[in-house]
């Protein structure tokens, strides 16, 4: 019996054995996990998508990304669903010069704003009489906006592991020093804070914490991947080695080299738990070489190649990274828009300046236009957002960081061969009696002293009101020949003329902003204007000067402005539209002789770009309804490089001042070849007519009376244009050089 019951137990130990045998056969091989570290490193970060373009063509599968900075921002895509072919051809066609700086499409900004920001060189914030640097060259915005685009497939994923390749970053809490670990949130806005280079980027705000470029604490995160249970790690290091005392050469470079102390210490302990450490021979470029992106993109795969042997004993199952399918969605319904932070600006002024009516579709090229809009006012420090699934549709979440300066110095230089040379000195002040309102005072120093007074209260999509104030005067010597032909003197006993203009100008309006580009104005104007020569003498003792007008005259007017050009100063595509009509109700130095008169004018321009070729083309029309018996109101034609005053017209191969008549046509042909970037050649012809009933001739235009040609260089500098142009015509003698420096004021 207990023979028997042995046996019994042998045997079903045995079938336990066989069994177990059998489930250990059935049983899949695990494969390891496998970790993808991607460090900080500015720009030499692009080497990242040259790594992960190999990565994808030997086919491994890659469980979970870290990265810092650079290499979060590249590593958030691919952990989002596109391959590093997909992120190489994104890469390829940004702008970085434009996503790195705060540069804001000129569509973007009111016709106040771009009238501010196209005249001032330096801007210089100040609070309590101290002037304040900036915290950072850029606020990030449009690295921000950027990403939002780019990462809006997975903008309803707030817990980071689970994209489709889980992912975290780094970011550096400014106030403690301390590390954090970003895994879950608003995925662009995580990036954005792991990028925020200090000096070079404003710190970003979440959840409280204050954060800055987790290059600072962590640049290889190497160990968060280990503490979520991967057992291979891939790792692309392109951080910078420590530089010699010849190669520091710049504040950029001590800082850098500052940091690179820490990094690279840590590094000795990180590398050697890196299985495949890949180091891409980047040391010929700098954190901010992103003209040379495709260099980069080049070295990064190079240094894969190298370690191609170790990479293909990590590929399984044959596997094959799928590419990124984003849906074309140009469009989305918006519930509504929520805003936050807004303490000193109201909702109205918000919403209005947004351009974006809800509940319906919105297009998403509105919704970025919408953004630039509100950076445009520089009211904020920066804009956060978040598009949150609703019921049926989407809620915008604005959260806003207002900025807390108030008061603004502005500087600008200039010199042109009419005003001369001149120093512009600014003073600004915002929310002085309502939220939206700002005052800003011009001091004009130089050859010619000038100031200019400006209010303005900006009521967004609404009317918004003005009020403004100038004074401008030159000096220029005229033909005594046009004198006497222009206001019908007797021949004079004197070649030329020294004549002396002074224009005080005081207006009152309205204006609305239909888009991004047309603008409408209405208002009066009352307008003081003195013109007049000492080189006449009149025979009366009590004056000394012979004045050909001296009065205040008052007028309604109108204005369209359309004005779509990509860059005031050298457009290479856009329209630009202004029409100007100007009725006048009274003149002082005619009193009760005064007749009512009108005064219109259009001028209409267009530039198209062919590669580095620009054709631009204008026509100009002004025309006097009724008898001005002032000729000083007429329309003037000559020269270049000076602001517009009055019905002072640049042309071309004559001087200043050189052409005069009470309507007048004239049309502009430029071909602007931009030889390197910024960098301008100009051929220009411009023809005209004018006289009297000029549009009462049949043959008005038919043969024009004056031409003129140039040919110039004209460089885009912080300042303004600086140019050189050699003008002349067939009609004249000799020919014009005219020198332009600085922003038009």
């Amino acid at each position: 019996m207990k023979k028997s019951r042995f046996l019994l137990f042998l045997i079903v130990l045995a079938f336990a054995k066989a069994n177990h045998l059998q489930a250990q056969e059935n049983e899949p091989t695990s494969r390891p996990k496998i970790g993808l570290v991607l460090s900080g490193g500015g720009a030499k970060g692009l080497a990242h998508i040259g790594t992960l373009k190999i990565i994808d063509s030997l086919g491994i599968k890659v469980d979970y990304v870290a990265g810092t900075s650079m290499g979060a921002i590249v590593g958030s895509l691919y952990a989002s669903g596109y391959t590093g072919k997909q992120i190489d051809s994104i890469f390829n066609i940004i702008d970085f010069d434009k996503i790195i700086s705060d540069d804001i499409p000129r569509n973007s900004k009111s016709y106040y704003e771009r009238r501010s920001n196209e005249r001032y060189a330096v801007t210089l914030p100040f609070k309590d009489f101290k002037v304040l640097l900036p915290s950072s060259l850029s606020k990030g915005q449009n690295i921000y906006n950027l990403l939002s685009r780019l990462l809006s497939h997975v903008k309803d994923t707030d817990d980071f592991s689970k994209l489709p390749i889980p992912f975290l970053c780094i970011a550096t809490d400014i106030t403690t020093g301390e590390e954090v670990v970003l895994d879950r949130g608003y995925l662009p806005k995580a990036v954005n804070a792991s990028g925020a280079l200090p000096s070079l980027f404003a710190p970003v705000e979440i959840d409280g914490q204050l954060l800055i470029d987790g290059g600072v604490t962590d640049n290889y995160p190497i160990d968060k991947l280990k503490e979520r249970g991967m057992d291979i790690i891939i790792g692309v290091d392109v951080q910078d080695d420590l530089k010699s005392l010849q190669e520091l050469r710049s504040a950029l470079d001590i800082l850098s080299q500052i940091n690179n102390f820490r990094t690279i210490n840590d590094m000795k302990a990180k590398a050697p738990q890196t299985d495949v450490y890949i180091t891409p021979d980047i040391a010929a470029y700098t954190v901010v070489s992103f003209d040379q992106g495709r260099e980069i993109i080049q070295k990064g795969e190079e240094a894969a190649r190298e370690h191609a042997a170790q990479l293909k004993s990590l590929v399984f199952d044959n596997y094959s990274r799928p590419e990124l399918i984003v849906k074309t969605v140009d469009s989305i319904y918006l519930n509504k828009i929520n805003v936050k932070g807004n303490n000193n600006y109201t909702r109205a002024f918000i919403v209005g300046r947004f351009k974006v009516k809800t509940p319906g579709m919105v297009a998403y090229k509105d919704l970025s236009s919408g953004f630039n809009n509100l950076q445009a006012t520089d009211n904020f420090t920066k804009i956060n957002y978040e598009i949150i699934a609703d019921d049926g549709g989407s809620i915008l979440e604005i959260d806003l960081v207002e900025s807390d300066v108030r008061n603004y110095l502005r500087l600008g230089l200039h010199y042109d061969e009419l005003l001369r040379s001149a120093a512009l000195i600014n003073l600004a002040r915002k929310n002085v009696f309502f939220d939206n309102d700002i005052i800003s005072v011009d001091a004009i120093i130089g050859d010619n002293l000038r100031y200019n007074f400006d209010y303005y209260i900006d009521k967004g999509r609404y009317w918004s009101i003005g009020l403004h104030s100038e004074f401008v005067k030159f000096e220029q010597d005229v033909s005594a020949a046009f004198v006497e032909d222009v206001i019908n003197l007797a021949p004079l006993s004197v070649n030329s003329l020294r004549l002396q203009y002074r224009d005080w100008t005081q207006q009152g309006f309205l204006q609305t902003r239909i888009n991004e580009s047309v603008n409408f104005v209405a208002g009066v104007e009352v307008k003081s204007l003195h013109v007049f020569t000492e080189t006449l003498i009149t025979g009366n003792p009590t004056n000394d000067a012979t004045d050909f007008s001296d009065g205040s005259m008052g007028s309604v007017y109108g204005k369209i402005l359309v004005d779509s050009y990509d860059n005031a100063l050298f457009p290479s595509s856009g329209w630009k539209v202004e029409g100007d009509f100007h009725l006048y109700a009274f003149n002082t130095e005619f009193g009760e002789r005064f007749k009512e008169f009108s005064i219109a004018q259009v001028e209409v321009g267009h530039a198209e770009r062919f590669g580095n070729f620009t054709l631009r083309g204008a026509a100009h029309i002004g025309i006097t309804i009724g008898d001005t018996d002032n000729s000083a109101m007429d329309f003037f034609l000559g020269g270049y490089g000076s602001r517009r005053i009055n019905n002072l017209i640049p042309f071309y191969g004559y001087d200043f001042i050189s052409i005069s008549g009470g309507s007048m046509i004239k049309v502009l042909f430029e071909a602007d070849y931009e030889v390197f970037k910024k960098n301008h050649v100009v051929f220009s012809a411009n023809f005209a007519n004018t006289q009297d009933n000029l549009f009462e001739q049949s043959d008005w235009f038919s043969n024009a009376r004056y031409t003129g040609y140039a040919i110039g260089y004209g460089i885009e500098t912080f300042l303004g244009p600086l140019e050189l142009k050699y003008s002349f015509s067939p009609q004249q003698k000799d020919g014009q050089v005219f020198v332009n420096i600085g922003f038009k004021f």
